[in-house]
């Protein structure tokens, strides 16, 4: 509860201040007004994430009028900030929580103090980290996609600890498929974690040695990943098609034509950054920057009056997590790595008896999902920003909480472990101005850029 409290809270606090609409905003605001006032208009993602701003803004219409919530001007009405952020905020605030969740399902064949203390880290970590941070504070559609992918991995988790009961794993399975499937109706590149589950589905993976289930179960559960995702996907669409008055594959070919339409590098947007850059953090995206003059700026609600004053936001993670996260995805490589070429040599001494992958079901799970959601942005020529990583910053979080939980059962390495959680905690304070962006004067923000490539 404390742990949600805090993430609630870091995404509340002064969420209306930047009063103006921020980066993307400016796309999906509109996109969202129109969806309420039923006009058409062309969209570069599929629609869910708008629906779901638009939800925000609609319940939140009585609020705003009651509370006399600041407006401001969108197209040609007024609306407060509030009413398309607040949603997105809340929803942000417990995705460290699912993906707790999702923790103590994948440690299931470990004792409940690991599967405690694991869960309990994942969830303080995801706490910490910056880039989750700003997005869930602004009217973006990231968060939505981001949550609804880990729930399906969180359902389909619990249909894998019944592999021998039929019928709870299949309605798992289905759960599964309609939240992955509405993850892709955000983002396509929410997509990675569907194709993570089809993978660990493909290779027999379990949480727990249990013995293998029966080949039609698998394929009936590979069916409701497939099948039910691509209905869900299509379904979520037709509010949209009955607006535009288009066919599913008319708009998804325009949608091809305007991706395959755009350039990547600098040229196209400063702050492009290539796909092998993200787990270095080298390029962080400027989200918002504003200098305090002698006349206060109408784009921040109550300004300091001290000319010179910076806010900015940045899309920004925690640098001492987001390196240290990095190298726990490598450690859990080598190991993995290590360990299995061991056990392929040991099956080869034992006349042929097949070692089994889910030996380590924790390293294979996050491994998998790491690579699903970062080695197909390879084959991406478009621009590409480090927002794009944050399938890849979960689950690299997920894999230091993983060995931080290890040390901390350990008397020897205990003492290492309070030391990492509070070099991240230091490092999150002390960049938290570009995550709220809180008013900074320019030597204070010069400071915080640790790297050259950051502004």
């Amino acid at each position: 509860m404390a742990i949600g409290g805090l993430a609630l809270g870091l995404r509340l606090w002064g969420l209306g201040q930047l009063h103006t609409l921020v980066f993307d905003e400016v796309y999906y605001v509109p996109f969202a007004l129109d969806y309420l006032d039923h006009i058409p208009r062309f969209d570069a993602h599929p629609p869910l994430g708008k629906y779901l701003i638009a939800l925000g803004i609609w319940l939140s219409r009585g609020p705003a009028a009651w509370l006399n919530w600041p407006p401001i001007a969108v197209d040609d009405q007024t609306i407060s900030p509030l009413s398309f952020r607040w949603l997105n905020a809340v929803v942000g605030a417990t995705v460290p929580l699912v993906a707790a969740w999702l923790g103590l399902q994948l440690s299931a064949a470990y004792p409940r103090q690991r599967r405690v203390g694991f869960s309990l880290m994942v969830a303080l970590l995801l706490s910490l980290e910056g880039l989750t941070l700003v997005e869930s504070r602004l009217g973006l559609i990231n968060l939505f996609g981001l949550w609804l992918g880990l729930v399906g991995q969180c359902c389909w988790l619990q249909g894998q600890r019944s592999p021998l009961n039929p019928k709870p794993s299949r309605l798992w399975a289905l759960a599964a498929g309609v939240c992955l499937g509405a993850a892709i109706s955000v983002k396509w590149n929410f997509a990675g974690f569907w194709l993570a589950v089809v993978l660990l589905e493909l290779g027999h993976w379990q949480p727990q040695p249990v013995a293998k289930p029966p080949t039609s179960q698998v394929g009936a559960r590979l069916v409701a990943l497939i099948l039910v995702p691509l209905i869900t996907y299509g379904l979520l669409w037709l509010p949209h098609l009955g607006l535009a008055q288009v066919s599913l594959l008319g708009v998804h070919q325009q949608l091809w034509r305007y991706h395959q339409s755009l350039d990547g590098g600098n040229a196209v947007h400063p702050y492009c950054s290539s796909w092998y850059t993200w787990p270095l953090l080298l390029r962080p995206v400027a989200y918002f920057y504003q200098v305090v003059g002698i006349t206060p700026p109408n784009t921040i609600l109550n300004p300091v009056d001290n000319p010179g004053t910076i806010y900015t936001l940045h899309a920004l993670g925690n640098p001492v997590l987001w390196w240290l996260s990095t190298a726990a995805v490598l450690a859990l490589l080598l190991g993995y790595g290590g360990k299995s070429i061991a056990k392929l040599a040991q099956s080869h001494r034992s006349q042929g008896h097949r070692s089994q992958g889910r030996s380590q079901p924790v390293a294979s799970f996050i491994l998998v999902n790491y690579a699903a959601h970062w080695l197909p942005w390879a084959w991406v020529n478009r621009c590409t920003f480090l927002y794009h990583a944050l399938g890849i910053v979960v689950f690299s979080t997920i894999a230091l909480a993983w060995l931080l939980s290890r040390w901390w059962l350990d008397p020897r390495y205990r003492v290492w472990g309070w030391v990492v959680l509070g070099a991240i905690a230091l490092s999150f304070w002390f960049w938290l101005p570009l995550y709220l962006g809180l008013p900074l004067s320019t030597e204070a923000l010069q400071r915080r850029w640790l790297i050259p490539s950051w502004p």
